[in-house]
């Protein structure tokens, strides 16, 4: 299991899974964890606080009538394309950092 360091890392997370397979909070969850090939398991009461923060913030909506469920809204599709373009340069600037450090090359001498 890996742990999941900062809010908005789990609020990208959750973004991604619900804009693949909406679902109830038990759904959600449990696609997390098979997505991440078990790695990400958070606590139940963290996502369903998670689930409440992006609600407050109207990136996802919960319908209440069955199947109660969670969905993007058009604002939350907006904010995960943005989330996950900003990850990945986060995650392009770290893994040159950590090739560079291992090769002792600068990043801009390891293309």
């Amino acid at each position: 299991m890996v742990r999941i360091y900062a809010q908005v890392h789990l609020d990208l997370l959750l973004l991604a899974v619900i804009s693949a397979k909406p679902g109830d909070g038990a759904a959600v969850m449990r696609e997390l964890r098979e997505r991440s090939g078990g790695r990400f398991t958070p606590p139940s009461r963290t996502v369903y606080g998670a689930l409440n923060h992006l609600e407050r913030n109207r990136l996802i909506q919960r319908s209440y009538v069955e199947p109660r469920r969670y969905k993007l809204t058009d604002s939350g599709r907006r904010s995960l394309h943005t989330r996950r373009m900003e990850w990945e340069s986060f995650a392009t600037g770290v893994y040159a950092v950590l090739q560079s450090a291992r090769t002792g090359q600068r990043a801009g001498d390891l293309r």
